[in-house]
C-alpha cells in the first residue's frame, strides 16, 4: 500500500476522500471519523479515530484525528489538555511527531494541530490555527478535505457560536462572523468544495452556520436541503438544516429536521447505554417552536414531556433554563393564559414574561407588576461576573412588552403606545436572530397585534409588515395580518394572509381555536 493512497467511504451516499499512508486495517474507521467530524458529532470521532490507533499504532493522522475531536470550535469549546495528551501518545515533542508523519500533507495536518495546542492563550491558537490551515490549503487546492477545515478554521477566528451557553437563562451568541470578510472567504472556498464535491458533508454543514443569519440564510438553502439527505444518524447533522428552514419560514421542512435530530440522538444514546440527559434536547426545543407554528399544540406538549424526566434524573440548570425557555414559548404562541392561573414560580425571563402577560390579561395586575418589576432588574442588572455594560436588550424588550400590555389593560391606551415603540426601538439593536425568537415575542408582532387591538388596524399592518419580514412566516404574525386587512375593507390582502397561514395549518390540531376564523377570512369572496 502506497503513501499516497486514496481511500473513499460512502457515509449515507457522502463521499468523503482522504489521502493517507495509514494502514489497510485503519482506515474504515479512520474515515468515520472524518465524516464524524465534520457532522461535529465528537465523541463518535473520538472513538474512532481510537479504533484506527488500534490498528496501526504508528498512523499519525488517526492521532490528529483524535485531537480535532477536542476542539469544537463553533460551540466554544475545546479541551487543549485532554488534545494535548492524545497527541503525546503520538511522540513526545512536536518534532517527534512529525517524524511518524510520512507525507507532506500529512506533517502539515499535524503541524496545524500543533499550532491549535501549543502555548498561547485561546484566541491566538485559533488564529494561528486558521493560518497553518490557510497554508496547507493553498499547497494542495484541489484537497477538499484541507479545504473545508482550513474554512472551519477562518469561521472560530469570528465565531458567533450557536452553542446553548446560558447565563440565568438567556442566550449568549456571539454575532461577529455575520457580514465580516471571514464569512464571504469561508463561503468562497466552500462553494468551491461543492461545486467539485456537491454531496461532502463538511462543506454542506460548515456552509450552513457560515450563512446562518436572516440576510444570507436563502443562499445555504441547496445546502441545508443537501446536507438533510446525506446527515447519516448525526443528531447534530440532521438538526443543522432546520438552522436555514426556520429563517426561512419553511416549518415543516424544519420540524421534519428536529424531529428526525431528537430520534437520532434517542437511538445513539439507547446504543452506546448513556443517560438521557445526552439526548439533543436543543433540537426538541426547535422541534416545539416548529410544532406551535405549524398549528400542532399537541405536538409541542409533547415535546414538553420528553424533556421533563432529564430535568428529574440530571437536575442540570441547563435543562432546567431549556424547559422554562419551552414553556415559556408554548404558552406566549398559544396565549393559553388561563392555564398559568395560580402559577407563581419561573425560572428563565422568558418565563417571567410569560407569567406576568398571563396575570395582566387574566386582571391580576399585583402579580403582573411583580413580574415586571423583576423583568426591570434583570434587564438592568450586571452581566454574570460583574462585566459592564450588561444591560440585556432582549430582556428590556420583554420589559416594555409587559409594559404595554399593563397600559393597554388598564386603559392608559398613549401609555401603551409609547412603551410598543420604545420595544420596536430596543428590538432593532439586537444582533440578527439565530434560532427562534430572542426575545421570544417579537416587538413589532406585538405591537402590530395591540394597536389591531386598540382599533388601529392601519398602523397594525405597518409593524405586521416589519415583523413578517424579520421573522418570516410567523403564524401569530399572518393571523393578526389577516384580521387587520378585513379590519381595514381589503379581504383580497385578508385572504392572501388567511391562506398563508393556512398552509402552515394545514396538519393542525382540529381544534385550534382560530381555525374557522382563519378558513372564513381565506374563502372571502372579493369585493364587489
Amino acid at each position: 500500500m502506497s503513501a499516497a493512497l486514496l481511500l473513499v467511504v460512502l457515509a449515507a451516499g457522502a463521499p468523503v476522500s482522504f489521502p493517507n499512508s495509514g494502514s489497510a486495517a485503519a482506515q474504515p474507521a479512520f474515515l468515520r471519523g472524518v465524516v464524524a467530524l465534520h457532522n461535529f458529532q465528537y465523541e463518535d470521532a473520538a472513538e474512532a479515530f481510537g479504533e484506527a490507533q488500534r490498528a496501526d499504532p504508528g498512523f499519525a493522522l488517526a492521532y490528529w484525528g483524535e485531537a480535532m475531536a477536542y476542539n469544537q470550535s463553533l460551540w466554544l469549546n475545546q479541551d487543549a489538555d485532554k488534545a494535548r495528551q492524545i497527541l503525546g501518545r503520538l511522540g513526545p515533542t512536536p518534532e517527534a511527531r512529525a517524524a511518524r508523519a510520512k507525507t507532506d500533507r500529512e506533517k502539515k495536518f499535524l503541524a496545524a494541530v500543533e499550532a491549535l495546542y501549543g502555548p498561547g492563550d485561546r484566541e491566538a491558537r485559533d488564529r494561528a490555527y486558521a493560518v497553518a490551515m490557510g497554508q496547507l490549503a493553498r499547497a494542495h487546492a484541489d484537497d477538499a478535505e484541507a479545504q473545508t477545515f482550513h474554512a472551519l478554521a477562518l469561521m472560530s477566528t469570528a465565531s458567533r457560536s450557536p452553542a446553548l451557553f446560558r447565563q440565568g437563562g438567556d442566550d449568549n451568541h456571539q454575532h461577529a462572523l455575520v457580514g465580516s470578510s471571514v464569512q464571504k472567504e469561508a463561503a468562497a472556498i466552500l462553494e468551491g468544495v461543492l461545486r467539485v464535491h456537491p454531496r461532502h458533508p463538511g462543506a454542506l454543514h460548515y456552509l450552513i452556520h457560515d450563512y446562518d443569519d436572516p440576510e444570507h440564510a436563502r443562499l445555504a438553502l441547496p445546502a441545508a436541503r443537501a446536507y438533510a439527505q446525506v446527515a447519516a444518524q448525526s443528531s447534530h447533522a440532521l438538526h443543522m438544516p432546520a438552522h436555514i428552514f426556520l429563517q426561512l419560514g419553511m416549518w415543516d421542512e424544519a420540524a421534519a429536521s428536529d424531529e428526525a435530530a431528537f430520534q437520532a440522538s434517542e437511538a445513539w444514546v439507547a446504543r452506546k447505554h448513556l443517560g438521557i440527559g445526552m439526548r439533543d434536547y436543543h433540537s426538541l426545543s426547535w422541534l416545539l417552536y416548529e410544532s406551535l407554528q405549524r398549528g400542532r399544540y399537541r405536538r409541542a406538549r409533547q415535546a414538553l414531556e420528553l424533556i421533563r424526566p432529564a430535568v428529574a434524573e440530571t437536575g442540570a440548570d441547563r435543562f432546567k433554563a431549556l424547559l422554562s425557555d419551552m414553556r415559556a414559548r408554548y404558552f406566549v404562541e398559544t396565549r393559553a393564559y388561563g392555564e398559568l392561573a395560580g402559577v407563581r414560580d419561573f425560572g428563565t425571563s422568558g418565563e417571567l414574561f410569560a407569567l406576568g402577560l398571563s396575570a395582566a390579561r387574566r386582571g391580576e395586575a399585583d402579580l403582573a407588576e411583580r413580574a415586571l418589576r423583576e423583568l426591570g432588574r434583570r434587564a438592568t442588572a450586571p452581566a454574570p461576573g460583574g462585566a459592564p455594560g450588561g444591560r440585556s436588550l432582549d430582556v428590556a424588550v420583554l420589559e416594555k412588552e409587559l409594559q404595554a400590555v399593563m397600559a393597554l389593560v388598564a386603559g392608559t391606551r398613549d401609555a401603551a403606545v409609547d412603551r410598543l415603540k420604545e420595544a420596536v426601538a430596543l428590538e432593532r439593536q439586537l444582533p440578527p436572530p439565530l434560532g427562534p425568537p430572542r426575545p421570544l415575542k417579537p416587538a413589532s408582532e406585538l405591537a402590530g397585534e395591540l394597536l389591531l387591538e386598540m382599533g388601529r388596524p392601519r398602523e397594525a399592518i405597518v409593524e405586521l409588515e416589519r415583523a413578517l419580514a424579520g421573522w418570516p412566516n410567523r403564524s401569530a404574525t399572518r393571523l393578526a395580518l389577516a384580521r387587520a386587512h378585513a379590519a381595514v375593507g381589503n379581504p383580497a390582502a385578508a385572504r392572501t394572509q388567511a391562506q398563508a397561514l393556512l398552509a402552515n395549518w394545514k396538519d393542525a390540531d382540529p381544534d385550534l381555536p382560530e381555525l374557522a376564523e382563519v378558513r372564513a377570512l381565506a374563502a372571502a369572496p372579493p369585493r364587489r
